[in-house]
């Protein structure tokens, strides 16, 4: 049905000349987990195929398609699309202007958070979330607050350039490692909170 209605609106949009001067950006909030016991997207976890989603950049005038595979957040798409569209990016953005618009590739050791805090209240600090922190190839868990299934705080970690499946938690053996992560990660939370303390 959504598949049906985006093509109809995508073809009214070519056919009316709309497309000849609009961007157009195709994404999702979320990815599915068929596996691990999870149907759908409702868990709490944020394993790959969660948080991995779509981000289609439809560029007025483009004929031909290009592909480019790097590591990308929802905050980029405010700097990227007021920087084709020759506005000033906000300072207070945290995204950066992605490939192929901008003169560099991000940084691939960058910092990218995901956060899934749905049975937090609003306007409050975060006690109960799952978080995750990409950094590189490694993916940091961090899953706090969940105090009706008996945890506290859980942290997992994995190197998802080496084991894409999240199948082996490294951070037993590379709690140091961990441990900086989880660090960089809590002060993110912190300066997340700071407004509502």
């Amino acid at each position: 049905y959504v598949d049906k209605e985006f093509n109809r609106l995508f073809n009214y949009m070519e056919t009316s000349g709309l497309l000849e001067n609009t961007w157009v950006i195709f994404t999702s909030d979320h990815g599915e987990i068929f596996e691990r016991g999870t149907i759908g997207h409702s868990s709490d976890a944020l394993y790959q195929p969660q948080i991995r989603i779509p981000l289609l950049i439809f560029e007025p005038g483009r004929k031909t398609r290009m592909d480019v595979h790097t590591l990308t957040s929802a905050v980029d798409v405010l700097p990227t699309l007021s920087h084709v569209t020759g506005h000033n990016i906000p300072d207070w953005t945290e995204g950066v202007i992605l490939p192929p618009y901008a003169d560099t590739n991000p940084d691939p050791n960058r910092n990218v958070y995901v956060m899934k805090a749905t049975k937090n209240d609003k306007y409050v600090p975060i006690t109960h979330a799952s978080m995750a922190l990409i950094k590189g190839r490694y993916k940091l868990l961090y899953y706090f607050g969940n105090l009706e299934r008996g945890i506290d705080e859980m942290v997992k970690l994995y190197d998802i350039g080496a084991d894409p499946e999240e199948l082996v938690d490294l951070y037993p053996s590379q709690k140091d490692a961990g441990d900086d992560l989880l660090d960089e990660l809590k002060t993110k939370l912190a300066e997340v909170d700071k407004p509502y303390l």
